[in-house]
């Protein structure tokens, strides 16, 4: 859904591309980044955010990782880096983020173990449909309501709730199993459309 509105903001992403880019970054090196700050927002969710001090550093090390997910694809349009490997690199990189980050949720007992299970299947059956379905010449990116940077949006909303309401990661965690189970319902609905026809 957020992807619908990347046009908007690809200017700003590009000029911040553009300095990463002056200093000797890559697209790779931007990917590898934001795999390191959701790992190290993951730490801090697997203790259990126990101090404002944890809850402070999960949500700015969350921001960074957003940021420079969409930074790496900028970049790599901007400067013609556009290749199949950084492709596949960064796809892989953010099921890994991702699942880091819904298992951090359960060993911190900010949820439980079958909704983070629950939302982290439905996440990555997200990016599978996908990924399959284009390898048949269908196109889903901006399908449903549940797409990644959705996802981190609600997981930021949720955290930044936790110091008022401690329950919040919980319904955070399975407003992101629902969402995303909509999601790849709608998206293999859309794809049997398509594809009956053809």
């Amino acid at each position: 859904m957020l992807s619908k509105i990347q046009a908007y903001v690809e200017g700003f992403f590009a000029s911040s591309a553009g300095a990463f880019h002056a200093v000797g970054l890559s697209p790779n090196g931007i990917t590898f980044l934001g795999l390191v700050f959701i790992l190290g927002s993951a730490l801090l969710y697997a203790a259990g955010l126990p101090q404002l001090f944890y809850w402070a550093g999960a949500v700015v090390l969350l921001l960074a990782a957003g940021y420079f997910d969409a930074i790496d694809g900028a970049m790599a349009r901007r400067y013609k880096y556009v290749s199949k490997v950084g492709g596949v690199l960064d796809s892989v990189l953010d099921r890994l983020g991702e699942i880091s980050l819904y298992a951090a949720f359960a060993f911190g007992g900010l949820t439980s173990f079958p909704v983070a299970v629950w939302a982290l299947s439905a996440s990555l059956m997200v990016s599978y449909v996908r990924a399959r379905v284009e390898v048949e010449g269908v196109t889903l990116k901006g399908v449903g309501i549940a797409e990644r940077p959705e996802r981190l949006l609600i997981v930021l909303v949720a955290t930044i709730a936790f110091p008022a309401y401690h329950e919040s990661i919980f319904w955070g965690t399975l407003l992101v199993a629902v969402l995303s189970t909509m999601t790849v319902v709608e998206r293999i609905y859309q794809a049997w459309k398509i594809l009956s026809t053809r």
